[in-house]
């Protein structure tokens, strides 16, 4: 008999994401002399990007939703085939990337490029910090549904995430964008989650902070989704959204 599941995104749900690459991204940057990584972090970013939209597989890239910096510490190793060009382009992004930071910042050394490069990945490589009370949400939860766990990204980074934050065996099934070649708001990669956990959409939930991936995609799916907000306004106003301003938030809600 099938039982009602949770659905969980990660990045910014349950772990840190945004703001510990960011972190990251300051890290790399302090190795270019006078630069301030501060003031240098949006003209330094448009600059991956601008490497990263050249890709071979932007356009996969952006239907999975794998970001700009996760190219910058990502192997792309078992993923799905679509991302092939990906993963054997990747280290010629990662030079061509912080190349083109030390240009638009002015840094004429070029063997500061791939000093900036080894500093983020090792930065990227100590695990993200949790969010605050996710442990005791995920064990309420787990009391009245089986959990899932809906991520975008590459394999690698996303279970390495799953490992550093003690969470590889808490969930009774897992499924990554990068490694079954579609992501969400494809309603196809939450049929594929809940075919995992024999759950029925109008018996699910879904919790995570992007509107456009988690929301709109749960909502596509007949999941109900609660969105976490962290301060942020509702993008529109839908009476089938509950928001939560963080995952913690969760609890009351479920008791």
């Amino acid at each position: 008999m099938s039982r009602p599941a949770a659905i969980f995104d990660l990045d910014d749900t349950l772990i840190v994401e945004e703001a510990f690459a960011m972190a990251s991204l300051g890290e790399a940057l302090s190795v270019f002399p006078g630069v301030d990584p501060v003031a240098s972090e949006a003209a330094a970013l448009e600059a991956v990007r601008s490497v990263w939209r050249r890709g071979p597989d932007f356009p996969a890239c952006v239907d999975l939703g794998l970001a700009s910096w996760e190219g910058l510490w990502s192997t792309f190793d078992g993923n799905h085939p679509v991302l092939d060009g990906l993963r054997a382009w990747a280290p010629e992004f990662r030079i061509e990337a912080w190349e083109a930071v030390a240009t638009v910042l002015g840094v004429e050394d070029p063997g500061l490029a791939p000093i900036a490069a080894a500093r983020f990945e090792e930065a990227q490589l100590r695990g993200h910090p949790i969010i605050d009370g996710m442990e005791h949400t995920l064990a309420v939860a787990a009391d009245r549904y089986r959990l899932g766990l809906l991520t975008n990204g590459p394999s690698d980074v996303q279970r390495l995430k799953l490992d550093q934050a003690g969470l590889a065996t808490t969930f009774d099934a897992v499924v990554v964008s990068g490694e079954v070649g579609v992501g969400k708001p494809d309603p196809a990669v939450f049929g594929l989650l809940l075919d995992q956990l024999d759950a029925r959409p109008e018996d699910s939930i879904m919790v995570g902070d992007s509107w456009e991936r988690d929301i709109v995609g749960a909502l596509g799916t007949g999941i109900s989704p609660y969105w976490v907000s962290m301060g942020r306004p509702a993008p529109a106003h839908d009476p089938r959204v509950a928001v939560i301003e963080s995952v913690r938030d969760l609890d009351r809600l479920l008791a």
